[in-house]
């Protein structure tokens, strides 16, 4: 008796076999911390849509490197910008990068210059603020005057925001190139300003090594604001011309102006 009362004892104490203590209430999990560690690895509130390598996270559709950021269809090197599916240049822009035109002619910004000065009666000096012709390697701007001794003049700082007075006795250069260029189909040159005369009208023409132009007479309003005045100069600028020298002058009516800005629209491949 003694013995098997033993026995029941300890049964009693051992009682059932039992799980380890990470286990879930299946019946073929893995047992202990193992089994919990795969159980929060395929969770999908740890690794699934919200996390990971998952949909929105990680490398997925959502981020890194992937359709919303990144190099991808969205951003960086992709379909959307810089150097994209066309290859080399957007073929929205074209080799011409000078972005769209102030003046809002066709095209895109080709050359920008402004004149600036520090002061009614001072020296006018160029400040250069696009280049987008392929080579820049010929990016020259200047004033000059047909008398020894010329000083280009900055005026009209009341009427408007100021500008070099281009005159019957001055004229400005712009040397540039149009070097990787294959075709220009369409160049537009525009002055911002006005007619620096009280009681008439102005009017502007240029010319290049390849031909001449001008404007209509009274083609540039002596009032303010200032404006844009746009004329095409396609014939008179080819592609592939390493020695573009564009001259510009004043007249032939009003035989004054101010020039606030002078740009260059161009449309070419």
């Amino acid at each position: 008796m003694q013995r098997l009362a033993l026995a029941a004892v300890i049964l009693a104490a051992c009682g059932t076999p039992h799980r380890g203590a990470g286990d879930d209430t299946g019946g073929d999990d893995m047992p202990g911390k193992q089994d919990a560690a795969i159980d929060v690895a395929i969770d999908t509130s740890q690794t699934g849509d919200d996390g990971g390598t998952d949909s929105n996270g990680g490398t997925d559709s959502g981020g890194g490197m992937d359709s919303g950021g990144g190099m991808d269809s969205g951003g960086g090197m992709d379909s959307g910008g810089g150097m994209d599916s066309g290859g080399g240049v957007d073929a929205a822009v074209g080799p011409i990068t000078g972005g769209p035109c102030l003046s809002g002619a066709s095209g895109k910004t080709g050359y920008r210059i402004r004149w600036a000065g520090n002061g009614s009666g001072t020296t006018a000096y160029p400040v250069y603020e696009v280049n987008g012709f392929p080579d820049k390697s010929r990016d020259k701007a200047g004033a000059y005057g047909y008398q020894i001794g010329f000083t280009p003049r900055w005026e009209d700082p009341f009427l408007g925001a100021g500008g070099l007075v281009l005159n019957s006795s001055s004229f400005v250069d712009l040397e540039l190139t149009t070097a990787g260029l294959s075709s220009i189909s369409n160049v537009t040159l525009s002055i911002l300003g006005r007619s620096y005369n009280t009681t008439a009208s102005g009017s502007f023409h240029w010319q290049t090594f390849e031909g001449t132009g001008t404007t209509p007479t009274n083609f540039v309003s002596n009032s303010a604001p200032y404006q844009w005045y746009s004329a095409d100069m396609t014939t008179e600028m080819s592609a592939g011309n390493s020695g573009v020298l564009l001259r510009i002058k004043a007249g032939p009516n009003s035989g004054a102006l101010i020039v606030n800005r002078i740009e260059l629209c161009v449309t070419a491949s």
